[in-house]
């Protein structure tokens, strides 16, 4: 389609779930009246009531290098075009609020394809495609007068606690949604893998002790207050399986339906990914049309590359300089539901953040040995930093890779790392959170001319 190009989302682990259509010959006249180009899939979609307006269509495929879909939403007459498609044979299926998924059809770029919308037999079934945030927002939450916690001997809220929206951040962005979707069928529900409970509370005890990252979930359920979240939690996923139903969400409407949303797979089934990165934030023409990196955090040593050009992915290997580097994740403190007692995340390098600069060099925080530091950083070093504030311990450092030589070099830094920001300046100065009371910075002109890491 060469009126305008689709908007790009890069994703991990695609798995998109959509009621299918099936061909309606009676519609012949108004497929006619959708414009394709050779690349494209269009034609109208209907239901029992006529045109479907504000529904999705979805062009998924397997024969690229890796897995693909596209799509794309309705208009007020039902039509669709799946635009500038590669070359490949395509499973086509519609979803929308109200429908279910059907079997789906076959086409390949270049084809009229008009269908049939399926509606959902059942409130129930309908509400098996909401958001998970629309299950979420089911949840009951503590009131204010429950506020400041009184402890486990208590009302079973954390005393450190003082306010409902500390609450609410810990259930959201500040906790458990930077993770999870929650609301998802995998959480909003139990399951049946996991065991069996005497109640909802002991399941959801278990359920967050689950993998490489229940301890880290139990902690955090514990600075809450255990008792209360885990009651909180159970209360709702016992009113989703007595059959409650969230609010049923509007249809995308007005500039909602000129989106075209393109997703791959990359990275692997075990990996996370954490961030990604695509240009230098400061000159957004850097690296156009160029390949994505991504941050596999805790789960892998290697920066995972999406051409979304060419629709491959590679893999970019992260070393670090001392074997006896720790895992960043440790064993599982339960089984996983999904996993058992196998421990799929098994990476050193812990890589948080990539940027990248002006060149297109892609800069990461990483760790490149274990946490404790060398001379140059300690009381007694004649290093500048050090002599005004010497320290012993890093927990993740720098490294830097060159697409135009395939080389990865790893940089010691005295200070720990979490995100990274370049300065507008000549030396390109690249600052770095995540030290403590130490503030990182690596002059990445003296570093690139040196090679010296303790010169930059």
């Amino acid at each position: 389609m060469t009126r305008g190009k689709a908007a790009v989302l890069g994703g991990v682990g695609i798995g998109v779930v959509a009621a299918v259509l099936v061909a309606a010959p009676e519609l012949t006249a108004r497929q006619s009246a959708v414009a394709i180009d050779n690349d494209d899939i269009g034609g109208v979609v209907t239901g029992p009531n006529g045109p479907e307006a504000g529904v999705w269509v979805i062009a998924e495929t397997t024969d690229l290098p890796t897995r693909f879909n596209r799509t794309v939403v309705t208009d007020d007459q039902g039509r669709y075009v799946v635009p500038d498609l590669p070359e490949a044979t395509y499973d086509v299926w519609v979803r929308g609020y109200g429908l279910v998924d059907s079997a789906k059809q076959q086409a390949s770029p270049g084809a009229r394809m008009d269908m049939t919308a399926v509606v959902a037999p059942d409130a129930q079934a309908a509400a098996q495609y909401f958001p998970a945030g629309y299950w979420y927002s089911l949840l009951e939450a503590p009131g204010p007068e429950e506020f400041p916690g009184t402890g486990p001997e208590g009302n079973g809220i954390s005393a450190s606690i003082s306010d409902q929206a500390t609450w609410l951040r810990g259930l959201k962005s500040g906790g458990c949604t930077a993770c999870h979707a929650l609301g998802n069928k995998a959480t909003r529900e139990v399951p049946p893998q996991l065991g069996e409970f005497d109640s909802l509370v002991d399941a959801w005890d278990r359920r967050i002790q689950s993998g490489q990252a229940g301890g880290s979930m139990s902690g955090a359920l514990d600075r809450m207050g255990r008792r209360r979240a885990l009651e909180m939690y159970a209360d709702w996923t016992g009113r989703i399986m007595a059959g409650e139903l969230p609010p049923t969400p509007p249809r995308p409407r007005g500039v909602e339906r000129n989106v075209v949303i393109t997703q791959w797979d990359w990275a692997d089934q075990h990996a996370y990914l954490h961030d990604e990165v695509s240009t230098d934030k400061r000159n957004p023409t850097v690296n156009a049309n160029g390949p994505i990196y991504g941050a596999l955090e805790a789960s892998a040593d290697y920066v995972p590359v999406l051409d979304p050009v060419r629709n491959e992915t590679r893999q970019i290997p992260v070393p670090v300089r001392d074997p006896n580097t720790p895992l960043a994740a440790g064993p599982p403190l339960a089984p996983s539901p999904y996993w058992g007692d196998e421990a799929i995340w098994d990476s050193q390098t812990n890589i948080h953040n990539p940027m990248l600069d002006q060149d297109g060099r892609v800069w990461l925080t990483s760790r490149v040995r274990g946490p404790d530091n060398p001379p140059d950083c300690l009381e007694g070093s004649d290093h500048p930093s050090a002599h005004i504030f010497p320290n012993a311990r890093a927990g993740r450092h720098l490294a830097v890779y060159d697409p135009a030589d395939g080389e990865m070099t790893l940089i010691g830094t005295c200070f720990s790392t979490h995100h990274l920001i370049f300065a507008e300046d000549e030396d390109n100065t690249l600052w770095t959170s995540g030290g403590g009371q130490v503030i990182g910075w690596l002059n990445t002109a003296v570093f690139l001319e040196t090679g010296d890491e303790m010169q930059a």
